[in-house]
């Protein structure tokens, strides 16, 4: 038929601008949280890639050994809940390309969440949860990367307490811990408006 006109395509989806962990949360409130110390395949990375384009917007990021999916819906998260344990992509070990089962993943979650408050406890107790933290925020503050500033931050326990066998780890929790219970000063004199 001349003269007809197709309808014209729909606008591209608005990308959230999220500038501080606290806007991140708000904008997508729903997370799926995968085990990532060992590395995906090219295969699994672009399978995962392809998986996630049915969502409008999604944001991830990683520290300290975890990979971050943010969703605006909760049945999004609980999708990639799902077929990140379909598919086996929780690496508990570090430096392994073999997935935990979900009974491996269940039990690691689980380990990990009395590790963490062990850690905590000796922070607290050692003083050393304040010096990992301010390390990290002062590092920060002068535009070092997340990653680089965690590592250095970890060097302070290795330093000091040389038999902590994953000083990463540790140094790790209470940034996250700090940065959680603590946010809007954790945050406060960062340059950029960094976020984990």
């Amino acid at each position: 038929m001349m003269g007809a006109s197709l309808p014209p395509p729909p606008p591209p989806p608005v990308r959230v601008r999220c500038d501080t962990s606290a806007e991140l949360e708000r904008a997508f409130p729903h997370t799926t949280s995968i085990i990532h110390r060992g590395g995906w395949t090219a295969s699994e990375h672009a399978e995962l890639n392809g998986w996630l384009r049915q969502f409008d917007d999604v944001r991830s990021g990683e520290f300290n050994g975890i990979r971050r999916f943010y969703f605006t819906c909760p049945e999004q998260a609980a999708k990639l809940c799902e077929h990140a344990l379909e598919l086996r992509l929780h690496r508990l070990k570090a430096h392994c390309t073999r997935g935990g089962t979900r009974e491996e993943v269940a039990l690691e979650w689980e380990r990990m969440a009395a590790e963490r408050e062990e850690i905590l406890a000796w922070g607290r107790l050692t003083g050393m949860t304040r010096l990992v933290v301010a390390h990290y925020r002062a590092e920060r503050h002068v535009g070092t990367y997340s990653y680089t500033a965690h590592f250095n931050a970890a060097k302070l326990i290795e330093k000091a307490h040389p038999t902590i066998a994953d000083p990463r780890n540790y140094a790790g929790v209470m940034i996250e811990w700090a940065e959680r219970e603590h946010r809007a000063w954790f945050w406060r004199c960062c340059r950029g408006l960094h976020h984990l």
